[in-house]
């Protein structure tokens, strides 16, 4: 899994310019190109030269790249999973960059041409102070990238190492004599003073990581303690448990992308978990199906194919990690959804969607349930992180941004949006069978009915109240609460209805 991140990038390798939107191909791929040529030995000076337009090339998508992230961290939103990705994939590219560069600088050191040495460290140093305001002036994001991600290759303190080597104080005296010699040209020397000041910043960025990590570690074994005991109490099998026909059945409306909810209120775990639904997973789709989309032989289906041929068609995050199932191990439940995007994608979008998807595949649970680290994973983070494009509905707690089985299916609910429940029924007790159409659905995850909108859809919304503060003229607070009715919008609004 770790070399996922590489054989994405070569997945789209027949793209002549970068695209952005394209959450793994982040660079244009010639950038393969000058890591090539980096640490050659009998060439140290094409080596450097190669070192600086790697950094450049990285280094022109900066902006763009870290633009949502920086965007969110003022407007006090979660970064969606196409931002993570953008930003992950990044990093990951510009620590490569480094370490190739200072592979060069050991190399400039054991043959004794310490201006080679000196120049490479030089350009280093000035890309790590650039990049200051993305990797570490903001706490979060410092947080977020300094964790580890096989996704992407990430070990864990990366970019602490990285900015500990390259931007120490020795390091910075021998950038200060360079320019007093004269030995770095001017526009080096102007950006080296332009963050002259920010050696000591960078330097002091990561002391007050610490007690976030503690904390962060001290939750996830608490919650994962209680998680896995209740996980363990069940009081019976699923009311569809070992139903093949049922079973094929829903094989049958099934299609690849499709997201699958259940409900299974007879484990603990699911009454503790606040809403409906308790749990979601992925349809990957049949070996045929993947074949005729063309991504059977992708470098990110290929190690899954054998799994695949013996019916492990379901990709889900558990308490156990995330990994792939069969719909007939999967069907120890009581209700289901099936919710389809329906929005056409292009074949590079698809095959995006498919290759950050596998690369979740290992991921451990993620009982601090912060839908914004991507190391670990519940379920309904497999679907942020996968469907990336997509503002899911999402809610603060302890401190973190959360999504849950209900946020996930609430998509449906939503005006505009091109998410369509497919197949919702349950099986109670007595093995009674309720069908259920998106409004019986929505009523299910607290949202009424009321009315048809202009565009001929249902207007799904939530009661709430709204309540202001005045001063009357004796100077008295009264609180005034009015009934108000919100009606989220696909792409991340809310249109707020006061009620007469």
């Amino acid at each position: 899994m770790k070399a996922i991140f590489l054989s994405a990038i070569l997945i789209f390798s027949n793209l002549a310019q970068a695209d952005i939107n394209t959450a793994f191909l982040v660079v244009r791929v010639d950038i393969e190109n000058e890591l090539a040529k980096i640490d050659t030995r009998d060439h140290l000076e094409d080596s450097l030269h190669a070192l600086h337009t790697a950094l450049f090339k990285i280094s022109q998508h900066k902006e763009e790249v870290f633009k949502q992230a920086l965007e969110a961290r003022q407007d006090g939103v979660p970064l969606t999973g196409l931002t993570l990705t953008r930003i992950h994939s990044y990093l990951k590219i510009h620590l490569t960059i480094l370490e190739r560069g200072l592979a060069l600088a050991d190399a400039a050191e054991d043959i004794k041409d310490s201006l080679i040495d000196e120049k490479a460290y030089s350009l280093m140093s000035l890309s790590l102070l650039y990049h200051y305001n993305e990797y570490l002036k903001d706490d979060r994001l410092r947080f977020l990238l300094s964790r580890k991600d096989e996704s992407y290759d990430l070990k864990a303190k990366a970019m602490k190492k990285a900015y500990t080597r390259i931007t120490n104080r020795k390091i910075e005296r021998k950038i200060k004599k360079m320019i007093k010699k004269g030995q770095l040209d001017e526009a080096t020397v102007a950006a080296h003073v332009a963050y002259e000041d920010t050696w000591k910043k960078a330097r002091k960025a990561f002391k007050g990581d610490f007690w976030k990590k503690l904390s962060t570690f001290v939750v996830h074994h608490i919650s994962g303690g209680v998680g896995n005991t209740a996980g363990s109490v069940k009081f019976r099998k699923g009311t569809m448990w070992e139903d093949s026909a049922l079973q094929q059945d829903i094989e049958s409306k099934l299609k690849p992308m499709d997201i699958i909810t259940e409900k299974t209120p007879f484990i603990l775990t699911d009454r503790l978990i606040p809403g409906h639904f308790g749990h979601n997973a992925i349809w990957l789709g049949t070996p045929a199906e993947l074949l005729e989309m063309g991504l059977w032989d992708t470098d990110f289906i290929k190690p899954f194919q054998n799994d695949i041929l013996q019916g492990f068609n379901i990709i889900e995050t558990a308490r156990d990690g995330t990994h792939l199932k069969k719909l007939s191990e999967w069907m120890n439940i009581d209700e289901i959804a099936i919710i389809r995007r329906e929005s056409k994608m292009t074949s590079a979008q698809i095959n995006e969607f498919y290759a950050v998807l596998m690369a979740q595949h290992g991921k451990t649970y993620d009982f601090n349930f912060d839908v914004e680290t991507t190391d670990r994973l519940v379920c309904s983070e497999l679907l942020y992180q996968s469907y990336g494009d997509v503002v899911w509905p999402t809610e603060s707690y302890l401190g973190r941004y959360t999504i849950s089985p209900d946020n996930v299916a609430s998509i449906i609910v939503q005006k505009q949006t091109p998410f369509k429940l497919i197949f919702s029924m349950e099986r109670n007790e007595e093995l009674k069978e309720t069908f259920k159409d998106s409004i019986a659905l929505a009523a299910d995850l607290g949202f009424t009915h009321n009315g048809i909108d202009d565009q001929g859809e249902n207007i799904l919304e939530k009661e709430t109240l709204t309540c202001v503060e005045r001063i009357d003229t004796q100077g008295d607070k009264l609180k005034t609460c009015i009934k108000t009715w919100l009606r989220p919008v696909f792409g991340g609004q809310t249109l707020r209805r006061f009620e007469n």
